[in-house]
């Protein structure tokens, strides 16, 4: 709605009818007041206020006029994007967008989890290693010293033999073999054990892209 307004510019006053509202015109009549002032009180210029006035409106097209430019480009860019100006086929493209957007966020929630079961089976890996590599040594050093027991025995039967004293057969708990240690799972490793003991891991290696698969760091002794 077009309204009338009494402003005052470089103490001018004048009154005008636009449709812009009190606050846009008192802001504008500001900035121009400001800038003819401005222009007016620089050292080394003798401008008067309607000089002044013209050099605004000069600055001011100026900037219009590279505005307009640049209204121009976007234009043009959009008009290349959609050179149809097909809007409804433009929305179709924004929300399969969306859609696609959305699909990434659950992939990458899903490859968050996997990076984290990955990371706790390497653990659960180097665990099952380490007891693995102590039951071997016990077992090791327990078939020394049944060796040694042996061999003792075996020494002194032969002794005994020669001294014609007679002696029995030794006790089955010479060969009896130790149980087989038992390896502490805790239930969140159970669990996880059972999820992957029966995953295809090299074909789901093979599907994915070279130089993607994390490789474990080398644990420290």
């Amino acid at each position: 709605m077009r309204q009338k307004y009494a402003i005052t510019v470089a103490d001018i006053e004048m009154n005008i009818i636009c449709d812009e509202s009190q606050e846009v015109v008192d802001k504008a009549v500001s900035e121009l007041d400001r800038q003819i002032a401005t222009l007016c009180s620089s050292a080394g210029h003798s401008c008067t206020r309607t000089e002044a006035a013209l050099l605004s409106a000069l600055d001011y097209s100026t900037q219009c006029m590279h505005l307009r430019t640049r209204v121009d480009e976007l234009q043009n860019f959009v008009d290349n994007a959609d050179p149809t100006g097909d809007s409804y086929a433009a929305n179709l493209l924004r929300g399969e967008n969306e859609i696609l957007r959305a699909e990434l966020q659950v992939q990458k929630g899903t490859n968050d989890a996997l990076l984290q079961d990955n990371a706790a089976l390497f653990q659960l890996n180097a665990k099952l290693t380490k007891q693995n590599a102590e039951a071997n040594a016990r077992a090791d050093r327990m078939h020394d010293q049944v060796l040694s027991i042996l061999t003792e025995v075996r020494e002194l039967r032969e002794k005994l033999a020669s001294l014609c004293v007679d002696t029995r057969e030794p006790s089955a708990t010479y060969t009896a073999e130790e149980p087989k240690p038992e390896v502490e799972l805790t239930p969140e490793e159970v669990a996880l054990n059972q999820k992957y003991s029966q995953l295809d891991v090299e074909g789901v290696l093979q599907d994915v892209p070279k130089g993607t698969v994390p490789t474990p760091a080398a644990e420290n002794d």
